[in-house]
């Protein structure tokens, strides 16, 4: 009976597996928003919650020599499904593959890019983060229930570390990166193409989807008051849609701002750590997509932050 079972139950993986392949995604739409400029705009879910890990934002940039891709997503597919979608506008050899953070929906496609043979190019202090985090993303990958989705996913070591401001040549298109401190992790890169004038940000911008603070809230709150001073015509956040003018970074100034303030007060009354993950700011749930799952850590990470000032 216990064989029988083991052998039902098998058979049901397989199927619920072969449901889910009969439906994949087979193309990402990209959409042109300046002269050589594709996004991706990724689905405003959480990354483990949905069902192919399709939440963060791509983007690629043509030259007249070559193309730079500017994160790849969750998984191997979704980075041949980037590769695919560069391919059906050029054939100019893909030159860099640029990560934003070491975050997996932004980093683990980078796989399907490895025969182009780019620079993989990452901010400097990302290695160690990289090395700690990437055994537990593939974990939780392994675990989802359409895990042969994810098949063949893991991390590719950069090749290329920046430590000041960079300037890539795509080919008549210079980029500018710049490695920021510790922001939203402790190693953000973002990336300026001097020729639209549009700035990629990565999870330093968030628009509708709620910040999320995995490096230094204090931090973050200088970088995004620095980025809002650039002369950009648009901005392409990590998660949302591209946007135009300062008002979602400042949108994003005033949620930190205002946490800041409140863990600071929580932590000059005593208030415990856990009283004030589920206490402070709840006023601003109707600010943000996916409040519930990411403010409560965000009041615990800024807890442990200034706690100790």
């Amino acid at each position: 009976m216990t064989r029988f079972l083991c052998i039902c139950l098998a058979l049901c993986s397989l199927f619920s597996q072969s449901v889910i392949a009969g439906r994949l995604p087979d193309s990402l739409k990209f959409d042109q928003v300046a002269d050589g400029v594709y996004v991706y705009t990724g689905k405003i879910e959480d990354v483990f919650s949905s069902p192919y890990g399709l939440v963060a934002n791509s983007t690629f940039i043509v030259g007249d020599k070559s193309v730079a891709v500017i994160d790849t997503g969750t998984s191997l597919r979704q980075g041949r499904l980037i590769r695919k979608a560069i391919r059906d506008v050029t054939s100019l050899p893909v030159s860099h593959v640029i990560n934003s953070h070491v975050h997996l929906d932004h980093i683990f496609g980078n796989r399907a890019f490895l025969d182009d043979h780019p620079e993989f190019v990452a901010h400097k202090k990302i290695l160690s983060d990289l090395q700690s985090k990437a055994p537990y993303y593939q974990d939780r990958l392994a675990d989802q229930p359409n895990s042969l989705w994810y098949k063949g996913t893991g991390p590719v070591k950069p090749t290329l570390l920046i430590e000041k401001v960079t300037e890539i040549d795509l080919g008549g298109r210079l980029l500018m990166l710049e490695p920021h401190g510790r922001a939203h992790t402790l190693h953000d890169l973002s990336v300026y193409d001097q020729k639209t004038r549009t700035l990629i940000t990565g999870d330093l911008v968030f628009e509708q989807h709620c910040p999320s603070i995995d490096g230094s809230i204090t931090g973050w709150i200088t970088v995004l008051e620095g980025l809002r001073t650039l002369p950009y015509d648009r901005l392409v956040p990590g998660h949302g849609r591209v946007l135009s003018g300062t008002e979602e970074i400042d949108k994003q100034i005033a949620y930190l701002s205002a946490l800041t303030d409140a863990v600071r007060e929580a932590v000059a009354n005593q208030v415990d750590i856990y009283t004030a993950s589920t206490t402070l700011l709840q006023d601003h749930r109707d600010n943000w997509k996916l409040f519930d799952a990411f403010h409560a850590r965000n009041v615990i990470q800024a807890y442990k932050e200034l706690e100790w000032e």
